[in-house]
């Protein structure tokens, strides 16, 4: 029983953690604080008490007080009864673990609510902040997290001590963490009250949208300075020695570092479950820590100058990898071993575990809403307790293969409930590709690392060894490449309390089961493999050509995407909306295996995001794209994607016919690229009218008015029984266009936006036409079935 109390005492205290923000101030925190103590002091005098006894001789008294030192008796334990049961001990304790993580969560926010920045906004400033994080490319301009050492404004300024959100519209600076900058900019709440909330779960109590970036001079911090210095000298080393592709991989494995990583590798690795080898772990942290402790030992180093060593190889490690949550975690539990080791008292694998999470949640207790947090723990939860119990199950395997298999598929069980909930998704070939790729990780990164040593005394001898470890590193990535696209179910599901809670639950139901070695009943595993692929792979098992054609109008927030799927198995994906891999977690619920033809209709990012993750997941038959140049990171990205992947692309204009099986598509425009004004993108949207039979759908991506009424001019056939309406409802839209398609239903494909989108007036129109009007921000996922009897809508609220 005393083998689960500091488990059981770090998970409770991170559930209080939970609860405070979830539930809101029930009572004072002074309350919830003193309950705690109250409440862990009555399980401490419940608990049995263990007291060194004397030993035999002694306690016969055969031995005086000198007695020789051949006869000196280790004294057994006596274990004292407590004042309960040991179970009521273990309860008691957990309980007020659980009250004192809600106290200490709400003394956490009542700091977060008081923060001087989160006063001082809305107002221009001016910070003078540390990098925390490299600054990030994202959809416009870059954004970072600095800690501020002093605040600025018109009538003041203040020494503090306080993060914030770093926003920028300018191209990345080349700055790195640890550097010193100062930020002018008006300080303030995000706009999304949502992001807003979340910024403050993590901590961070204000944001700024930087006008001006000033870099300071790196870290003036001794041990932040050398781990910068040795990060540049390392990539240097390395960018010498590699390919860029390869370069920007061994930096990814060794430190963590994906600020050169190749996107189209990173994807690969995101889509196969192989990710975590590009996160910091405790894998990382043994490689570096193992040879220095075998130097020491080498060397003949005492006891407390190893532990010294090792210490600090430990922290400046952490430091030189960004103190990521997972280093974090692998740090500290590499700490608390040498120090068990140092004292002589080592503890299991899971009390160092449940010990350094306690560590770090006190800390810093928005650990807790950190997803890669999250990941860590869960993962080494599951190898300590399920990776013995796996291999064992898979003796019929050699060895080592037990073994690799056992610890991937165990991380993955632990892992799976959280990733289903934030990204309502598993790849279901990690376990084999995780297999696959373990005998090729360490030699990977080892060679990799010894190339960069050797390079720096013999450029030649570095790059013989780093030839070899090319071997390695490409075998990962065409493992990743080949098995990305393969044909293989992903597990989806659509988030949601119930998935964590269910998951969570059936994960805990098969380690009991696994570590009982009791046998399933003959039954129970019938029932289990029957009904599993029904819970995980519902949408899938639902999937196959349908009766009739079917399009699915993807709520993706402000953008667009859409699938065409015909009664012969074709699918057509029109545009992937703004965001990485929403769209493609929804093509792997669907089931869907391929895509015959990809039309992205312009080159804004809320119609492209979406595009690089579904190029590296799906075989893809042919892209189309209107070929107009629009300088943007997303259009880029696309292009970059459709590069890497290899695939067909076509530019067609007005007047040209594809056939996707028996689905007909006529392009209708664009004539040739637009130019003259800020709407050129808009109205360079392939614009496409799908048929299939007597059923006809018209796609005019962000078409404006100058588009639309050179199709009214040229007379082209409009009418069609289904509209994906232009520009999320923009007032850029003519009255006599809607005229002229009549659409029986039409689709607005809208989010949160500061657009004013859709317009009322253009709902207006639509609905004089005599159309049914539909909006993906209130309906959700828009599906529409053309039956016999009619346009079949199912939505998904």
């Amino acid at each position: 029983m005393s083998g689960w109390l500091l488990p059981g005492a770090a998970a409770a205290f991170w559930a209080g953690l939970i609860a405070w923000t979830a539930a809101g101030p029930t009572a004072p925190v002074t309350v919830w604080l003193v309950a705690g103590v109250g409440t862990l002091l009555a399980g401490a005098a419940a608990a049995p008490r263990v007291r060194s006894g004397p030993g035999s001789l002694e306690g016969a008294g055969l031995l005086g007080e000198r007695r020789p030192a051949a006869l000196t008796v280790v004294a057994p334990e006596q274990r004292l009864p407590g004042l309960g049961p040991p179970a009521l001990a273990v309860a008691l304790v957990c309980a007020g673990m659980f009250m004192l993580g809600v106290g200490w969560g709400g003394v956490h926010d009542h700091r977060v609510a008081g923060d001087v920045l989160r006063r001082l906004g809305p107002r221009g400033v001016e910070l003078v902040a540390t990098l925390r994080t490299d600054p990030s490319p994202g959809q416009f301009g870059w954004y970072a997290v600095a800690d501020v050492s002093e605040v600025r404004w018109s009538s003041g300024a203040l020494a503090i001590r306080e993060p914030v959100w770093v926003q920028s519209g300018d191209d990345p600076p080349s700055a790195v963490r640890g550097d010193r900058v100062l930020l002018r900019g008006s300080l303030g709440d995000p706009d999304d009250p949502g992001f807003a909330r979340s910024l403050r779960r993590r901590g961070i109590p204000a944001e700024i949208r930087v006008a001006r970036f000033e870099w300071l001079g790196p870290s003036e911090g001794l041990v932040l300075h050398a781990a910068q210095d040795f990060r540049r000298f390392v990539g240097r080393t390395i960018r010498r020695l590699f390919p860029s592709r390869e370069a920007g991989l061994l930096m990814g494995l060794a430190l963590g570092d994906d600020s050169r990583l190749d996107p189209g590798v990173a994807r690969d690795f995101q889509a196969t479950g192989l990710g975590h080898l590009l996160v910091v772990s405790g894998e990382n942290v043994a490689m570096v820590l193992a040879p220095v402790l075998c130097l020491a030992a080498l060397i003949r180093l005492r006891r407390v100058p190893r532990l010294l060593l090792g210490l600090g190889t430990v922290v400046f490690f952490v430091v030189l990898t960004g103190a990521e949550p997972s280093v974090m975690r692998a740090g500290v539990m590499a700490g608390l071993t040498l120090a068990g080791v140092f004292l002589g008292r080592p503890r299991t694998t899971g009390s160092i575990l449940a010990g350094a999470v306690l560590i770090l949640v006190v800390l810093d207790p928005t650990l807790v809403w950190a997803i890669g947090f999250q990941l860590s723990v869960a993962a080494t939860a599951g190898m300590v307790v399920l990776a013995t119990p796996l291999a064992e199950r898979l003796r019929f395997l050699p060895r080592p293969i037990a073994l690799a298999a056992g610890t991937t598929l165990a991380a993955q069980l632990g892992v799976s409930p959280i990733l289903l909930y934030h990204f309502h998704e598993v790849p279901a070939v990690t376990l084999l590709a995780n297999v696959l790729a373990f005998p090729a990780v360490s030699p990977a990164l080892l060679l990799g690392l010894l190339a960069g040593v050797l390079g720096i005394a013999s450029l030649p001898v570095g790059r013989a060894v780093a030839a070899l470890a090319l071997l390695p590193m490409r075998y990962l990535e065409l493992l990743a490449d080949r098995l990305a696209r393969a044909p293989v179910p992903w597990i989806t599901s659509r988030g949601g309390l119930g998935v964590l809670v269910g998951g969570g639950a059936a994960v805990v139901g098969l380690v009991w089961w696994l570590r009982s070695r009791r046998r399933l009943p003959r039954p129970a595993v019938v029932v289990a493999f029957v009904l599993l692929p029904a819970v995980v792979w519902s949408g899938a098992l639902a999937a196959g050509p349908p009766s009739g054609l079917v399009i699915h109008f993807f709520d993706v927030g402000q953008g667009d995407a859409a699938l065409v799927t015909t009664p012969d198995g074709a699918n057509v994906l029109i545009d992937a909306g703004p965001d990485p891999v929403e769209v493609a977690t929804k093509l792997s619920a669907l089931g869907v295996k391929r895509i015959d033809l990809a039309v992205a209709t312009h080159p804004h990012a809320d119609h492209v995001e979406g595009f690089p993750a579904i190029f590296a997941r799906f075989p893809t038959s042919l892209v189309l794209d209107p070929g107009c140049d629009e300088p943007s990171p997303s259009y880029t990205e696309f292009l970059q994607a459709v590069r890497e992947e290899d695939l067909p692309v076509r530019r067609p204009r007005a007047g040209e016919t594809l056939a996707v099986g028996d689905l007909r598509i006529d392009v209708l425009a664009p004539r040739a690229c637009a130019h003259g004004n800020d709407s050129d993108p808009n109205n360079d949207s392939l614009i496409l009218r799908l048929t299939y039979r007597e059923d006809v759908v018209l796609f005019p991506g962000d078409a404006e008015e100058p588009s639309q009424q050179v199709l009214l001019d040229d007379r082209v056939s409009l009418g069609a029984e289904v509209l994906k309406v232009p520009h999320h409802g923009g007032a850029t839209s003519l009255v006599d266009f809607f005229n002229a398609v009549d659409p029986r239903l039409a689709i607005v494909s809208v989010g949160p936006n500061d657009y004013g989108h859709p317009v009322p007036e253009i709902l207006a129109e639509l609905r004089a036409t005599g159309s049914r009007v539909l909006r993906t921000d209130r309906r959700g996922d828009v599906t529409v079935t053309f039956a016999p009897e009619g346009l079949l809508v199912q939505s998904g609220r």
